[in-house]
């Protein structure tokens, strides 16, 4: 993550300004944590075999809008992660696999962070939801043809759930766009 601090006192994620009221420590000392996190368990699961798989969480609602946007600078990495993250709280929530309140404590946390947290954010036209989980079956984590997503039993429980019904991914993406 390129971060840089402008003489005007604010905070800058590649192009994207975060207000000058958010605090710098606030922002990176998490990235921090979780970096060192994911270096320890990317070391001890090199193949992807076990808890690697869950630094996914978010990647695959991600790598759809990435392509919905053409890899293009609408939408950085770290942005479309972060609304993947929020899309697989939702989802887990209307699954009844964590509490409402989760997705709502995520939003809110990228929010404060100055991160995007829904798909309405991203400038310019972007697909359907019928187009949008089209994509998401483009994803490497599609086994035989289903859709295997990381998702939450709350925050800090992540998991793997395997053959997620579209009808219900659509109609979470078709919230986020709303």
């Amino acid at each position: 993550l390129h971060l840089s601090i402008r003489r005007q006192r604010q905070m800058c994620i590649r192009d994207r300004v975060v207000p000058s009221n958010v605090n710098a420590a606030r922002v990176i000392e998490p990235f921090l944590v979780a970096a060192k996190r994911a270096t320890e368990i990317v070391i001890n699961d090199e193949k992807e075999h076990g808890d690697r798989a869950l630094l996914n969480l978010g990647h695959t609602f991600c790598h759809a809008l990435e392509a919905a946007t053409g890899y293009s600078e609408r939408m950085l990495h770290g942005e479309g992660v972060a609304i993947g993250c929020i899309l697989a709280f939702d989802l887990s929530a209307k699954m009844k696999l964590t509490s409402q309140e989760d997705p709502v404590r995520i939003k809110k946390h990228f929010s404060e962070m100055g991160m995007m947290n829904s798909i309405k954010e991203i400038s310019g036209v972007l697909p359907d939801a019928d187009s949008l989980v089209e994509l998401m079956f483009q994803d490497k984590k599609v086994v035989n043809g289903k859709l295997n997503l990381i998702l939450t039993k709350g925050i800090g429980k992540a998991f793997i759930a395997r053959d997620i019904d579209p009808n219900l991914i659509k109609s979470i993406i078709n919230e986020s766009l709303a």
